[in-house]
């Protein structure tokens, strides 16, 4: 396989880095000369990585192609450029669809929505694919947890939660500011809430096909503290308003 990059951002940088995590046998990868300093570290990191002059040297050199540029830059790049009847396109590209980019990259007709996370390149974290396709989830299956369907409105869905990274951050960004104001150490505060997050998302991992709800209940006791701040949320609006965002991004990925 040789790999091409079109867009050398944070999301690709993690991709090809969990790819050299994963030792998956790739041939050759070429990336596109945009974000040079990313595309140069990566360079002197991995010997299979070269650097094309071009984006249509990329496509020219590869036969599985990664489009990782921002929706205005493929509308703006992507029709330019010549695609082969060949090519396997992976799809990055959060609000251009695979309908539209069919028309705008013909006559490539392999065409593939993947909505990868930076953790992959830890090999970690959930990987959207649409449609499905043995191959390609083999492929994304050494980087991480594949999810696929051959449903694009369950496909659409499944994205929204891909919005919600930065919130879960600031959540415990919100609790280790808490403790340091209070003077707990930086290093404690964040050994603490490291642990508890691992232990909460491991019990829901070992635990995946008992009722969420009835895990609240039992992670509350009556009149007790963690019963006391679930309901100062609910009180304050805080998980309808998460729901209403999540409606809102719903909305946006569905009209682009």
């Amino acid at each position: 396989m040789k790999l091409g990059f079109v867009g050398v951002g944070k999301i690709a940088t993690s991709v090809i880095e969990g790819i050299f995590k994963a030792k998956i046998n790739v041939k050759e990868m070429i990336l596109s000369p945009r974000n040079k300093k990313n595309s140069k570290s990566l360079k002197n990191k991995f010997k299979k990585i070269k650097i094309a002059k071009s984006n249509q040297e990329v496509l020219d050199k590869s036969n599985w192609i990664v489009l990782s540029v921002t929706p205005k830059v493929g509308k703006q790049i992507l029709g330019k450029l010549k695609f082969r009847k060949n090519h396997t396109v992976l799809n990055f590209i959060s609000t251009i669809h695979n309908q539209e980019l069919k028309k705008i990259i013909y006559p490539a007709k392999q065409i593939f929505k993947i909505a990868p996370l930076p953790m992959i390149k830890y090999n970690l974290g959930p990987i959207i694919i649409y449609p499905k396709n043995k191959i390609v989830e083999k492929f994304f299956n050494m980087l991480g947890k594949v999810i696929a369907t051959n449903n694009e409105k369950e496909n659409k869905k499944l994205w929204v939660l891909t919005s919600f990274m930065a919130t879960y951050l600031e959540i415990y960004n919100t609790a280790h500011k808490w403790f340091v104001k209070r003077g707990i150490n930086e290093n404690k505060s964040k050994e603490y809430i490291n642990h508890l997050f691992k232990a909460l998302n491991n019990e829901l991992l070992k635990n995946s096909h008992y009722s969420t709800d009835k895990m609240i209940k039992e992670f509350q006791t009556k009149g007790g503290i963690n019963a006391e701040l679930l309901k100062r949320l609910k009180k304050s609006g805080i998980f309808k308003n998460l729901n209403n965002g999540f409606d809102k991004i719903y909305n946006r990925i569905k009209k682009s």
